[in-house]
């Protein structure tokens, strides 16, 4: 059997890290962040309480492969969506999103 070597990245991954707007509950996310960083990951942390304008504005600005939020509060959606649009709208769709939350996002 041929021995496999990891990849590795040629480029350091990026990922931003928040709490959606009008949510205060960042605890999932601070875990996150941690266990994504402990992976080699370069992690921009935006706290808590942050709009969707100020989530794709850094994702952009830094050159994030990804962003990944959590949304305890309910509005989930919306936020989600909206974030994805405006993503697409400037002409950053290539970033993926990876959304959590505390019992309120439901996979129906």
């Amino acid at each position: 059997m041929e021995k496999q070597t990891p990849y590795i990245p040629f480029n350091k991954v990026r990922i931003v890290t928040a709490a959606a707007l009008f949510d205060g509950h960042d605890a999932a996310i601070n875990i996150m962040r941690r266990i994504i960083q402990s992976t080699g990951v370069e992690v921009i942390h935006l706290g808590h309480d942050r709009s969707v304008d100020e989530v794709v504005n850094t994702a952009i600005q830094e050159d994030a492969n990804a962003i990944a939020l959590t949304s305890y509060q309910g509005g989930h959606n919306e936020y989600f969506k909206y974030m994805h649009d405006l993503l697409k709208e400037k002409g950053a769709g290539h970033i993926k999103i990876f959304g959590g939350g505390g019992g309120v996002i439901l996979p129906s």
